[in-house]
C-alpha cells in the first residue's frame, strides 16, 4: 500500500530542479522548491515561465497548466528548511554531486522531517544510501528518482531501492510518478549507471573502441546510430526488437560479435585524449563530433525545439496503444 503524498520540497533550483518542481506543481501538488541564494529561485521560476510558454506554443500545455503551477509553486532558501520540514510528505534532493553537501542536507532533513516523510534522491550515479547510512533515521524511506533533462519533457524517471528501501516506499514513488505522467523503471538494487548510464557506457565505449581501431569515423557512427536505433527507440526498445526479429538470429550473430568488443580497462582511452585537449563537448566548442556553434544557447533552444517535437510523436504513440 502507498501513502499519501501531498507536500513536497524539491531542494535544488537549478535546471533539473526547476523542471521537477514545475512537474509536481503541474499536477496539482503543494511544492516548495530550495536553494541557496534568492537570485537561484528567481531564475529557475523565470526558467519554469519559459518552459511552460514553449510547451503551450507547442500544444503541450495549457493556461490550467500555467494556472496550476501558479498556485502550487512556492520558492524559499535553504535555510528556511527547517522551518518547513515538518510539513513534507516527500523530499526530492536535486544538489550538486558533492558527498560533504549531500550529507549535510540530509542530516538536516532526518533531524526535521517526519517520520514517515520520503527522501528521493536525483543523484545520477551516487551511493545515496551508503552515504546517509550512519544517521538516517528510517532508512526504509530513502531512494533515488533519477530524472532525465528537461524532466518537465522527459518520461523516463529510474527508481532506485537502497538495501533498507521499503516495498511501500518504492511503490508509493512509482504511483506519485504515474500520476504525473512518468514511466517509471524500478531497479531492485542500487549498481553504478542504473540503467540508462550503463547502457550509454557500453555503447559509447564500443563506439569510440571503433573509432580508435581506425574502423569508422565518430561522425559516421553517430549516424549509424542515429538512422537505425534512432528511429526505432522511441516505440521499440532493444529487447523488443530482438524479439521481433527473433532470438535466434540476433543470438547467432552475437556470437561472432562478443568476441571481438571491447573488454578493457576501466577508462575509455579515446575520450581521455580528448578531455586532456580540453574538448569536453558542446560548451568548449568542441567534443567527439567536432566542433559546436558558439551560441550554446541557442544550440541548446534547437536540442529542446527537437525534444519537443518528439514528445509529440511519442505521445501520438502512446494514445495508439492506449486504443488497441
Amino acid at each position: 500500500m502507498s501513502k499519501s503524498i501531498q507536500n513536497i520540497l524539491v531542494v535544488g533550483a537549478g535546471l533539473m530542479g526547476s523542471g521537477i518542481a514545475q512537474v509536481f506543481a503541474a499536477n496539482g501538488y503543494k511544492t516548495t522548491v530550495a536553494d541557496l541564494k534568492q537570485e537561484f529561485v528567481d531564475k529557475a521560476m523565470k526558467k519554469i515561465d519559459s518552459d511552460i510558454a514553449e510547451m503551450k506554443e507547442e500544444g503541450l500545455a495549457d493556461d490550467a497548466y500555467g494556472a496550476a503551477v501558479k498556485e502550487n509553486l512556492t520558492g524559499i532558501l535553504n535555510s528556511q528548511i527547517p522551518e518547513v520540514a515538518g510539513q513534507m510528505d516527500l523530499v526530492v534532493e536535486v544538489i550538486f554531486e558533492n558527498k560533504d553537501a549531500k550529507k549535510e542536507l540530509y542530516q538536516t532533513l532526518s533531524d526535521n522531517c517526519k517520520e514517515d516523510c520520503i527522501f528521493a534522491s536525483n543523484t545520477s550515479g551516487m551511493d545515496i544510501f551508503s552515504l546517509t547510512d550512519d544517521f538516517m533515521k528510517r532508512p526504509e524511506r530513502m531512494i533515488i528518482t533519477h530524472w532525465f533533462n528537461p524532466p518537465h519533457l522527459m518520461k523516463l524517471v529510474e527508481v532506485v531501492k537502497g538495501p533498507k528501501t521499503s516495498d511501500e516506499t518504492a511503490e508509493t514513488i512509482r504511483a506519485l510518478l504515474e500520476k504525473c505522467g512518468k514511466e517509471p523503471a524500478v531497479l531492485n538494487k542500487f549498481m553504478p549507471g542504473f540503467i540508462v548510464n550503463r547502457m550509454a557506457t557500453a555503447i559509447c565505449r564500443e563506439l569510440y573502441y571503433m573509432v580508435e581501431q581506425g574502423w569508422a569515423s565518430p561522425q559516421d557512427l553517430e549516424n549509424a546510430m542515429k538512422n537505425t536505433n534512432g528511429l526505432r527507440w522511441g516505440f521499440e526498445g532493444p529487447l523488443g526488437l530482438w524479439d521481433f526479429v527473433g532470438l535466434n538470429i540476433p543470438a547467432t550473430v552475437a556470437a561472432d560479435v562478443i568476441p571481438t568488443l571491447c573488454s578493457g580497462g576501466n577508462n575509455i582511452p579515446y575520450v581521455d585524449r580528448l578531455i586532456a585537449e580540453g574538448k569536453t563537448g558542446v560548451r568548449a566548442g568542441e567534443g567527439g563530433l567536432g566542433k559546436y556553434p558558439a551560441d550554446i544557447d541557442a544550440f541548446i533552444r534547437k536540442r529542446n525545439k527537437r525534444i519537443l517535437t518528439m514528445y509529440k510523436v511519442l505521445e501520438g504513440f502512446a494514445k495508439e496503444d492506449e486504443q488497441e
